[in-house]
């Protein structure tokens, strides 16, 4: 069974990997960083902690690689794509562009996002879960 545990830990990591690499966008601005803590749990925690909660209630284990990758680069992609849409709508671009480049745009962010998720997800999800299902019996 996989331990509850997961529901926290994994998100709490996934939260100081991303963070660790704020000062690089933010070029060291205080006021910048504390938007990009928000922005790390907007678009990286939050999905990190419903794939951890998929795992926990169809109790995968380490060797459901491909059920891994899949669901994550899934689950980001679909995020990713809904999130930035409503960014989109919600703050107009500077320079007006045209609907075909916003959609590619959208849609070429929401790869980006889900490529690297899904290889992160397998990398360091696989550490905390089990290594194989324990049958029922040996539970009783």
């Amino acid at each position: 069974m996989v331990n509850k545990s997961i529901l926290w830990i994994f998100p709490l990591i996934t939260q100081i990997i991303f963070s660790l690499f704020l000062p690089f966008f933010s070029g060291f601005n205080l006021n910048e960083l504390t938007i990009g803590f928000g922005y790390v749990a907007l678009l990286a925690t939050l999905p990190a902690f419903v794939f951890a909660l998929f795992c926990y209630s169809k109790r995968l284990h380490q060797r459901n690689i491909l059920q891994i990758t899949i669901f994550s680069g899934g689950l980001m992609f679909l995020y990713t794509l809904i999130l930035f849409s409503i960014y989109l709508a919600i703050e107009a671009p500077q320079e007006p562009i045209s609907i075909w480049e916003h959609s590619l745009a959208v849609f070429f962010y929401a790869l980006m996002f889900a490529l690297p998720s899904s290889v992160y997800a397998m990398v360091i999800l696989r550490l905390f879960l089990p290594k194989a299902i324990i049958s029922q019996k040996a539970e009783k």
